[in-house]
């Protein structure tokens, strides 16, 4: 006996103002942490001025960064899409099984129908062959 499951609604994946606005702030953070002022001062110490070296040294980190921070944030993005595929693919999947089980179920009623129609053509076929002997 064939039974049909209830569709139950999967998750649609991450909406895409929120997708953009994550991918946004990444991509902000990231540029931000480009300016080499910020890297500069982990070379600072007291009672010395910032020399040209350590602002190349800066600039050098802070470029670092920034590339790291872009591709974490490109990454991000690209998870959120594979995410978003899958679950996609997920809904396609169950809608595909509900179909299938809806399917079989038609099929079982209609070869139930046929069964109890050649059924009673037998009874039929029978009676009028007990008449006519």
């Amino acid at each position: 006996m064939n039974s049909v499951q209830m569709f139950q609604p999967l998750p649609t994946g991450i909406p895409e103002p929120t997708s953009r606005a994550q991918f946004n702030n990444a991509m902000a953070f990231a540029l931000a942490s480009g300016d080499p002022r910020m890297a500069a001062k982990q070379y600072d110490r007291k009672g010395f001025s910032r020399g040209a070296g350590q602002m190349n040294q800066a600039g050098i980190d802070a470029a670092n960064s920034m590339a790291e921070g872009i591709a974490q944030a490109y990454s991000g993005n690209l998870q959120n899409q594979q995410y978003n595929a899958l679950s996609g693919l997920q809904a396609q999947q169950a809608e595909e099984t509900q179909a299938q089980s809806l399917g079989a179920l038609q099929q079982q009623n209609n070869y139930a129908n046929q069964m109890a129609a050649l059924q009673q053509q037998n009874q039929i076929l029978s009676l009028l062959g007990g008449l006519l002997r």
